[in-house]
């Protein structure tokens, strides 16, 4: 019995290293060229190879000519699903592997323009942690901060809303790279308590909303200012009434930059993810659209709370951009440089004054049928209290 449970002992060790070494001389020596890739993987580095090419391209357009994701050391890791626990193969892109026992450089067509892709062994221990089914985040690799990334197949052939490969990865990647060091989010600024469940506050924030969508539509400048000074106001207004509500101008700096990448991506490639994006045609529906189906009990209030700040981040982004108001330098933020969040920027730009405000109010609430929104927002108020 003994020697047979030393013979048990011995073998599992001895098991390890068979698999091991198989493992890093099937990765050595089987599917070294891109043609011979499974196709998922093409397709994931076909992709890559268009967000590169955009940011190499159209950096201005997608943040900054400071912002160069094309460089970043990043490990795209293949599993079977969202948040899977069987991975599959990784790829190295813009890190330092050299003659790495557990690497290999894939041979790349030309044409993707690719910096060097090397294949990383599933059992390299610098990349374990990548087992887990945790989606992205960081590692450190031959000594270099990397962000992984797991990718799946629906990513790239039907993938949901908001998760197909490139915006998702170029989404976490700003968090990851361009944010690394900015501080809206810090001590729980976005926290915020004691929400106004209530049907003025609702009605002002579809004064926004109206607003907001003019803006979208609009394509002359000098409107899009007109609407972007009176949201402004009306911003205004409703943090002089509920001041707590501050801590959604955090989110909308961190989440909503964030988005506006994606979204700038996809109007660059000609695609149709954009603001308040939809699966049906016209791919997207309006700020009041989604104030209604609140309202009428079609989608769930709590997301006018924290998840709509995503998509009034990346709407006032955009629309400062048709206006042509500078911004983007002004949002980066560093613990000792604090950033302006979009409202801020615009607070400022358009240096509007608590009197002014006041003076205001009345006209614009007038002009968006202010009484109107009162009724949607007490459905609204209503299905809150419902919901606690």
């Amino acid at each position: 019995m003994k020697k047979r449970r030393k013979i048990i002992l011995l073998s599992i060790p001895t098991a390890i290293l068979v698999i091991l070494f198989v493992s890093i001389l099937f990765n050595k020596t089987s599917r070294t060229t891109f043609e011979s890739l499974a196709e998922t993987d093409q397709q994931m580095l076909t992709e890559l190879s268009n967000v590169y090419k955009q940011f190499e391209q159209s950096s201005d357009q997608l943040w900054s000519d400071q912002y160069s994701f094309e460089t970043k050391p990043l490990l795209l890791v293949r599993t079977n699903k969202d948040r899977g626990i069987f991975r599959k193969e990784a790829f190295a892109v813009n890190v330092p592997m050299g003659n790495s026992v557990f690497a290999k450089e894939i041979k790349m067509p030309e044409s993707l323009g690719l910096p060097k892709v090397y294949r990383i062994s599933r059992f390299s221990p610098a990349t374990l942690t990548t087992w887990l089914p945790i989606n992205f985040g960081t590692l450190n690799i031959k000594d270099t901060e990397t962000m992984y990334y797991r990718y799946y197949p629906k990513m790239l052939s039907d993938p949901e809303l908001y998760f197909d490969f490139s915006s998702f990865l170029l989404h976490e990647a700003f968090h990851i790279f361009k944010q690394k060091h900015w501080t809206y989010d810090a001590n729980d600024a976005e926290w915020i308590e004691n929400y106004p469940e209530k049907q003025e506050h609702y009605a002002l924030m579809g004064m926004e909303f109206k607003l907001l969508d003019q803006a979208m539509t609009a394509t002359n400048p000098q409107s899009i200012k007109q609407n972007l000074h009176d949201w402004t106001v009306v911003r205004n207004y409703r943090y002089q009434k509920w001041p707590q509500l501050i801590g959604e101008i955090k989110t909308e700096a961190i989440e909503g930059t964030a988005r506006y990448i994606e979204y700038r991506y996809n109007e660059l490639m000609g695609r149709k993810l954009t603001v308040l994006a939809a699966k049906q045609e016209p791919y997207h529906v309006t700020f009041m659209q989604v104030f209604d189906f609140i309202a009428s009990d079609q989608m769930e209030p709590a997301f006018l709370k924290r998840s709509m700040r995503y998509e009034t981040g990346a709407a006032l982004g955009l629309m400062m951009d048709k206006a042509n108001i500078p911004w983007k330098e002004a949002i980066e933020d560093e613990p000792d440089k604090p950033g302006m969040t979009q409202y801020e920027i615009l607070n400022d730009y358009f240096k509007v004054q608590d009197t002014a405000v006041e003076a205001e109010i009345e006209e614009l609430k007038e002009t968006y049928d202010y009484k109107g929104l009162l009724q949607q927002g007490k459905k609204i108020e209503q299905r809150m209290n419902v919901d606690q």
